[in-house]
């Protein structure tokens, strides 16, 4: 069961708190997703993905959090949080979320860029509220797919295209303007580099967009559901 917990008065979440006692926390960004997706697709595909996973395993779902570490796509548009100032506030969202009985929380990123920032939000946590039970686990979509991560490429324009597909402008869509040729390893490195991305792929975009298919999006979508579902059952 789902329950977005946005538009919940007290006495519904004190209810619904009797049968579920785990919330889903998507975390995303405002970034630029080159010329045909929108800045908030990162944002949008984790909100997504919260939903359907809050059905399958039964959880509160918050609103997203949209503001996310992207000083990497520098001058192009972004709006970015200090590594420290995200994961504060992830820390005392947990924090909040512990102390109303919450005992499982699952923070699902969006953004390969807020990594960093989520690494340690469990021990963090641990730290400051030892006497309570709660477990955290970090979840990124992309490590739940078969197919290599991109940025405004196949994969992601075929995830918004079939969450949101009047969004996307594929009339505008074209793949990265430099080539590629470092080893994924070296590119992910080199993207940590604040006004890096632009640099290196030229327009914004890693990867192919053109190849995108809604069709596709909803194969991966099925696949990496799968495997969230999956996952949450072993670690909890």
């Amino acid at each position: 069961m789902s329950v977005p917990i946005f538009g919940m008065t007290d006495y519904d979440f004190r209810i619904t708190l009797k049968k579920i006692k785990r919330a889903i926390i998507p975390l995303g960004s405002l970034e630029q997703h080159g010329a045909h997706l929108p800045i908030s697709t990162d944002s949008l595909i984790a909100e997504y993905f919260a939903r359907l996973l809050a059905e399958k395993i039964g959880a509160f779902v918050l609103p997203v959090i949209s503001y996310g570490v992207s000083f990497e796509h520098k001058p192009m548009f972004n709006v970015s949080l200090h590594n420290s100032t995200l994961s504060t506030m992830l820390c005392d969202t947990c924090i909040s979320l512990a102390e109303n009985k919450i005992r499982e929380i699952i923070i699902l990123n969006g953004h390969h860029g807020n990594t960093g920032a989520v690494q340690y939000i469990p021990q963090e946590i641990q730290s400051k509220i030892p006497t309570i039970d709660v477990n955290i686990h970090i979840l990124h979509y992309w490590q739940m797919m078969k197919p290599d991560f991109d940025h405004a490429g196949e994969v992601e324009t075929s995830l918004v295209l079939a969450i949101a597909p009047e969004l996307v402008h594929m009339d505008r869509a074209r793949p990265n303007s430099k080539s590629l040729s470092k080893s994924r390893a070296a590119y992910s490195s080199l993207t940590n580099a604040p006004g890096s991305f632009p640099k290196i792929t030229g327009n914004g975009v890693w990867g192919d967009p053109m190849r995108a298919t809604a069709s596709k999006g909803d194969k991966l979508i099925r696949e990496i559901i799968a495997n969230m579902t999956k996952t949450i059952a072993e670690l909890s």
